[in-house]
């Protein structure tokens, strides 16, 4: 994909799935604010940036630390950003959290956090980055991780799933709301994705089983997210909006494991 002179800000990218949506974005010619939520986090944030640098050339990648979950912090990074590129062109809401608990013992503590993040906090960033978009006034691009959770329930996440069946929705009416302005607004649902956050999870429920689960019998890695997201917010899909792709190697093809074929 050619994003040759973009300008983009990608929340929760310091690792997994954001920090292969930052590597991708800046080698097909962005420019890219890398996000974390806390301190401890941006020696992380760092090091992606120095790395990016390092192969794209200086000044290619910036880090901000900012817990979107909070209003005031979410809308400092847009801005920040923002003025740190000279302007926006494009903005990935990754940013996300996950908690495993059976819903009759959730503590609404837990509820507000996913929420704060996986929903409050990715509207704030696209408004905010909406308003940077309609001021310029040449458009722009929104782009919201979701999952394949948006439609499909998993025990104990009760949480998680309707955090994420509101950002399909929320997708599809910024798509409609600003489309006027020319801002697409997309969603990618991935899903079984290998990451080192999740890594100990697949080891111990068996990453044999999900790879005969999925029906191209592999799971799935952060580039095969990362190269959807770069052809979603390139040119060459300048015709496409409101529409969330399921990156999963047809895992929510095959959710009833019963084979007939097999009695």
């Amino acid at each position: 994909m050619n994003l040759s002179g973009k300008r983009m800000i990608i929340t929760g990218s310091s690792q997994g799935i954001g920090a292969g949506m930052a590597r991708a974005m800046a080698r097909a010619g962005a420019r890219v604010v890398v996000n974390t939520h806390s301190e401890e986090c941006m020696a992380g944030a760092r090091s992606l940036v120095e790395e990016i640098n390092s192969v794209a050339g200086a000044g290619v990648a910036h880090a901000i630390r900012a817990d979107v979950s909070v209003p005031e912090e979410a809308e400092m990074l847009i801005a920040s950003g923002a003025a740190w590129l000279g302007g926006l062109d494009i903005q990935i809401n990754n940013a996300g959290i996950e908690t495993t608990v059976a819903a009759l013992d959730l503590d609404l503590v837990d509820w507000d956090r996913v929420m704060n993040t996986n929903l409050r906090g990715n509207f704030v960033c696209a408004r905010a980055a909406a308003r940077i978009m309609i001021d310029q006034g040449q458009g722009g691009v929104i782009l919201i991780t979701s999952s394949i959770h948006e439609n499909f329930p998993r025990l104990g996440l009760v949480h998680y799933a309707i955090s994420k069946a509101g950002l399909r929705m929320m997708s599809r009416a910024l798509a409609l709301e600003w489309a006027e302005f020319g801002i697409r607004v997309l969603g990618i649902a991935p899903g079984a994705i290998e990451t080192d956050a999740n890594a100990r999870e697949i080891a111990a429920f068996g990453k044999e089983r999900f790879e005969d689960w999925i029906p191209l019998s592999r799971l799935g890695n952060t580039g095969d997210v990362a190269r959807t997201a770069a052809f979603l917010v390139s040119d060459d899909a300048s015709y496409i909006t409101g529409t969330t792709l399921e990156i999963d190697g047809g895992y929510v093809l095959n959710l009833v494991r019963y084979d007939p074929r097999k009695g």
